[in-house]
């Protein structure tokens, strides 16, 4: 990174229209605009590179305002922002600008001005404040951005949800899986793709899911577990099977049969010690007969006939303990 007295100046015109922007210039802070709000990649690149450029903390403060309330100093955006595209534009480049560090000062200037700005007044600035801190991976922002998520405005709920995603930490999981499964819309398309952004780190999330009393919540993890690193988390996923909701059955009779043999011991694990019904003998017979090959169908043949066989409740546990031992000996 380069330091402060360092700085170079990339585009002379937009630094100085900038400059002018910052001392109140409403022609010049609507040009600004203009620039962020441009459908054309290279001129929201421009602008962006020449706030990266500026060394002076108020731009940043102009920014997050205009990012929470959509106000340059005390003058609202709104007549800036053209239409509801142009405004996501604007939104989107702060939100960059914020998010990426060209040099070693800039970085130190926008966590001071973020870090102030948690105390503001507004709630909307401290939702903002703590939506930018999160982008930039602050750990410590995960209480603040998971009591948004629980009591803000659904637009912020989805920055929230939206900002977990770029935290490397796992206890981002459960608020994400809570918000996956109590939207059906953008909230919970924005917690989906950052809980695929966070991969394996939110493991521990799923499985703890996995139990949790709303089966639509269960029924997200079982869809969402993925390929378990561990085998105790697969063990966890197979009691999906005799879960009392039909929908969470079948999807982690899905999930097991996706992540293939790794997952057979669990599933012969939970029959042999459960009481069959004949919802959960279907949700078996799906688990396993979807991953088996055709040698392991053969071997596992008596089991797969019990589970099909509506007197097969009784049998299919003592079946399936044989075979899970076998299993142990020979994998």
């Amino acid at each position: 990174m380069v330091l402060a007295q360092e700085i170079p100046v990339r585009h002379p015109t937009e630094a100085d229209l900038l400059t002018h922007a910052q001392a109140g210039e409403n022609q010049c802070i609507s040009k600004v605009f203009q620039y962020l709000s441009s459908p054309d990649p290279n001129q929201r690149q421009i602008m962006q590179e020449t706030i990266h450029d500026n060394a002076s903390a108020s731009v940043w403060q102009h920014l997050l305002s205009c990012l929470a309330i959509q106000c340059w100093d005390d003058h609202r955006d709104t007549d800036r922002r053209g239409d509801q595209e142009a405004s996501q534009r604007i939104d989107q480049s702060i939100a960059e600008v914020f998010s990426q560090d060209e040099y070693v000062w800039e970085a130190k200037i926008k966590d001071t001005v973020l870090n102030e700005a948690l105390n503001d007044q507004r709630p909307e600035i401290r939702y903002a404040a703590a939506y930018l801190l999160g982008l930039r991976g602050d750990v410590e922002m995960i209480p603040r951005l998971e009591e948004i998520m629980d009591t803000a405005v659904k637009s912020w709920r989805v920055r929230a949800a939206r900002a977990m995603g770029c935290i490397p930490d796992e206890r981002v999981g459960i608020p994400l899986i809570k918000a996956l499964a109590t939207d059906r819309g953008t909230l919970h398309n924005e917690a989906r793709l950052s809980l695929q952004k966070l991969g394996p780190i939110v493991e521990k999330a799923w499985v703890e899911a996995l139990s949790h009393p709303d089966s639509h919540v269960r029924w997200h993890a079982a869809l969402g577990l993925g390929d378990p690193t561990d085998a105790r988390s697969l063990d966890i996923l197979a009691e999906g099977l005799m879960d009392e909701n039909h929908e969470v059955r079948w999807a982690t009779a899905d999930a097991l049969a996706r992540i293939g043999p790794p997952a057979i011991p669990a599933t012969l694990a939970v029959i042999s010690r459960s009481r069959l019904t004949t919802p959960t003998r279907q949700a078996c017979y799906h688990a396993l007969h979807g991953v088996l090959a055709r040698r392991l169908r053969e071997r596992m043949k008596p089991l797969l006939d019990a589970l099909r066989s509506p007197s097969g409740s009784a049998e299919a546990p003592a079946i399936a303990l044989r075979l899970l031992e076998e299993w142990k000996d020979t994998p």
